[in-house]
């Protein structure tokens, strides 16, 4: 078993960088150790016991000698090596790897119905795979207590997906021996309905009663054609299904017309008791699709009618849309109609001193001041907005978690961090993160900081930042901003900033947005690396760079990725006028969207209404955030930057 190419440039990569706490005579065992653990895993592969055998006497104080026998054992488990495998997971219960064996003797038992035997290293409370839960309840069903086997089957069975193949033997049975009630089978089909899954619920529904299997048809109809409720008398009936499919087709009406679905649910309301929650819920949707339909007046008789209601989604919406034509009496009244706790957040103090400003000047200027201030004590993006404008210095509230060098030390040495830094050095990352996060299970406030600490130290930024925001302990500005790739970061902005917006701090708030600094991310878009880049960008962006790249994993190294996506932050830059408001917003929507949006707004909105009714509540958080994380970059180098350059704050947008 050779380790490839890929493997060697992490391990050299970590080895040099990422674990700078590492004196240098530490670091040189543990490049030799790593060496003869990979010799030993070559070893394995061939097949060779006596060198393996050999190779494990000289690792016995490594961290991953465990992972040699797990390996050694993984190869051979389409042979049930019993004996080996109770020793080892006996001899490592209750860690990442020993639980990691479970769930591969329990697949490999499975899928080979071995069902006397799954029942032996099955451990419910260690297991959360659907496809070996239902192994597990087919090995009840047939070798163990049905009534526990059917009671697991039940929670299987409702959810509005289709669940994996593995359950269907055991479904089958539960059936057959009359599991499926009346009941079970209303509430999968609509939760399937719910879940646009109509063949599943149409195979749900053939395993019903002639007159259940009517309403359910009705049901799926409805989510088809929910103007049917408007002929009101076909829907008014005592049976409970009746209830549910009116207001699933409220639901659906609404998304299409939400008048209609209004004026249905006024009817219906008289008829039916329906659940506060349910109610809630409702009226929530419908002030959401009015929005969604841009119907802004039927959205305010809608809140007319209904007074009591207070969703805060929809009146910030309100508030927002109210910004984008400037009406600043309509932003002070929906602001004023919020909830008074949504109140006192950042954003609406900003925005109800700027609605104050643009209506009364200084007829109301000391409330404002004092809006203004209550923000200013924040470090965020309206807090450093309403600095501004006072002339106050930015509040960054920079407090150290209070660990001890001693605690740091004693966390560090702990096994399952040992065997985490070791397996993010050779490359294994799925079994790092699982043993990080076994490490850290449970861990308290000053553990999870002293956590973070380490994970600092040793350049695995992105778990230093997990573990503070864990700890829900916020000021700690040095480990929820690392410096991180200070070296490549600082010689790709020297190479790129000319005539444009681009430094450092830029850069360091794009990477901290996008990734927390993890060098493997990969988003469910296919972005990859430090600056989430697209392949396809990355591919364009290095032929204009100059920067070599050859294949997608190329954007997992630090290097490659921060230098494409800093100069391709830097191209958008040149696009968007040195304005770095467009270029984060490019950044994350994409230019051919901002230049659209540009055009909707004609260039007439101040920057910070602008950046404010960005329709993407998204792309909205990451221009605050970047803004917002360059000055706190800035603050974390020992300099002081603007949250705004003179450009960007006199633009029109």
């Amino acid at each position: 078993m050779s380790i490839d190419a890929k493997g060697i440039a992490l391990t050299l990569f970590l080895v040099l960088a990422a674990f700078p706490a590492l004196g240098e005579t530490n670091a040189e065992k543990a490049v030799a150790q790593r060496e003869k653990l990979q010799e030993a895993r070559e070893a394995i592969g061939r097949g060779d016991t006596a060198e393996l055998k050999r190779l494990k006497q000289e690792l016995q104080d490594y961290p991953l000698l465990p992972y040699l026998d797990y390996w050694a054992i993984s190869r051979k488990i389409h042979r049930l090596p019993y004996d080996e495998i109770d020793q080892f997971i006996s001899q490592h219960r209750d860690t990442a790897i020993g639980d990691w064996m479970r769930v591969r003797i329990l697949r490999e038992l499975g899928s080979r119905k071995r069902f006397r035997a799954y029942l032996k290293y099955y451990e419910p409370d260690k297991i959360t795979r659907t496809s070996l839960k239902c192994y597990y309840a087919d090995a009840l069903s047939r070798h163990g207590d049905k009534d526990t086997a059917y009671a697991l089957v039940e929670e299987l069975w409702m959810v509005g997906r289709s669940q994996a193949e593995e359950c269907d033997p055991v479904f089958n049975r539960w059936m057959k021996d009359g599991g499926l009630t009346p009941e079970l089978a209303w509430g999968r089909h609509l939760l399937a309905v719910e879940n646009r899954n109509l063949d599943l619920a149409e195979y749900i529904a053939r395993k019903m009663e002639p007159g259940q299997a009517r309403l359910a048809e009705l049901l799926r109809s409805v989510h088809r054609d929910p103007g049917q409720l408007s002929n009101y008398t076909r829907f008014i009936n005592e049976r409970p299904e009746y209830r549910q499919i009116v207001l699933h087709g409220l639901e659906r009406l609404a998304r299409k017309d939400a008048r209609q679905a209004e004026q249905a649910w006024q009817r219906f309301e008289t008829s039916y008791l329906f659940a506060d929650a349910e109610r809630e819920q409702l009226l929530r949707n419908l002030a959401l699709q009015f929005a969604r339909q841009d119907d802004i007046d039927g959205l305010r008789a809608f809140f007319k009618r209904t007074e009591k209601f207070t969703d805060p989604r929809t009146i910030g919406w309100l508030a927002r849309q109210s910004m984008r034509e400037l009406d600043w009496a309509q932003v002070e009244f929906w602001i004023d109609r919020l909830p008074a706790e949504e109140q006192l957040q950042d954003v609406w103090l900003y925005w109800k001193a700027r609605s104050l400003e643009e209506q009364y000047g200084k007829g109301r200027a000391d409330e404002a001041v004092q809006l203004y201030r209550q923000a200013a004590e924040e470090r965020s993006y309206y807090g450093f907005l309403s600095a501004d404008i006072l002339g106050l210095n930015y509040s960054f509230v920079d407090r150290p978690a209070k660990v001890t060098p001693e605690l740091v030390e004693e966390m560090a040495a702990r096994p399952g961090m040992l065997r985490a830094r070791e397996l993010q050095a050779i490359g294994e990352l799925y079994h790092a993160r699982r043993e990080w996060n076994y490490a850290t299970e449970g861990l308290g406030h000053t553990e999870l900081l002293t956590a973070g600490k380490v994970a600092s130290a040793w350049g695995w930024y992105h778990k230093s930042i997990r573990s503070v925001l864990a700890a829900d302990y916020l000021d700690d500005l040095e480990l929820r901003f690392p410096l991180a790739f200070a070296d490549i970061v600082t010689d790709v902005s020297n190479r790129m900033s000319e005539k444009t917006a681009l430094d450092p701090y830029l850069i360091y708030a794009v990477a901290r947005q996008e990734s927390h600094f993890a060098h493997d991310a990969r988003s469910h878009a296919g972005a990859l690396g430090l600056m989430q880049l697209l392949p396809s960008t990355a591919r364009a962006t290095a032929r204009k760079a100059g920067v070599s790249y050859r294949r997608s994993w190329d954007l997992l190294t630090p290097k490659t990725n921060i230098a494409l996506g800093s100069f391709y932050l830097r191209t958008l830059l040149n696009r968007f006028d040195n304005n770095r408001i467009l270029a984060a917003a490019a950044y994350n929507a994409g230019p051919t969207r901002v230049a659209g949006w540009l055009r909707e707004t004609g260039r007439q909105l101040p920057y910070d209404v602008w950046i404010e009714t960005i329709p993407y509540h998204e792309t909205r958080k990451y221009v605050q955030n970047v803004l917002a994380y360059s000055v706190i970059y800035a603050y974390r180098s020992g300099t002081t930057k603007p949250l705004l350059r003179d450009n960007e704050a006199a633009s029109k947008l």
